[in-house]
């Protein structure tokens, strides 16, 4: 028997789509392929042709199978992906209101404070109108105590003062019990009749 007949390819036996394609790498193996170039192709063609379709088939099985695992997974990951854009934050709950930092950054921060009245004080030094020092008679304006006036709350002194009838009505009203007290001694009976 003769290298001729230890090729793959001058196996008798051996059908063209059952030979494995290897990639030439030069100085490329382990000690065993530089000892005994092609070594495993040649015990490739000795081995019968049923263990070469149960060797073929057991890669394409678990190449099958791995693709079927990640369907499996790519579903339930998609699930939870479909169920992560319910936590994305709606725009419509945003906070209003922008940080002073960005706000220094873009030119727009305002140095005043939100109970400023109508001078438009920020407090910095030179600018510092206290309305309700300034005119205490007149603290809000027209148009400002018109405003107010829109949205009073219940006077608590008027409050109070009807609570107050109430009692002193019920008071008035209600007869109240009377306990006396009986000093006088046992057994001694009242001389006074």
């Amino acid at each position: 028997m003769g290298p001729e007949y230890l090729a793959p390819h001058n196996h008798p036996s051996s059908p063209k789509m059952m030979q494995r394609s290897r990639a030439l790498h030069g100085g490329g193996g382990g000690i065993a392929d530089k000892m005994f170039p092609g070594y495993k192709d040649k015990i490739w063609a000795r081995l019968p042709q049923a263990v070469k379709e149960y060797k073929v088939k057991g890669e394409n099985n678990k190449f099958e199978s791995d693709i079927a695992s990640h369907r499996t997974w790519q579903g339930y990951l998609l699930q939870w992906k479909a169920l992560e854009k319910g936590f994305v934050p709606n725009a419509k709950f945003r906070k209003p209101a922008v940080d002073w930092r960005r706000q220094m950054e873009r030119g727009t921060m305002h140095y005043g404070r939100w109970y400023e009245g109508p001078n438009g004080t920020d407090y910095s030094p030179g600018n510092t109108h206290d309305r309700l020092t300034a005119d205490v008679r007149a603290p809000f304006t027209a148009a400002e105590w018109t405003e107010r006036q829109n949205h009073r709350s219940f006077d608590i002194m008027k409050f109070g003062y009807v609570c107050l009838a109430i009692f002193l009505a019920y008071r008035v009203t209600n007869e109240w019990p009377v306990v006396w007290c009986d000093d006088r001694k046992e057994g001694v009976e009242d001389q006074s009749e």
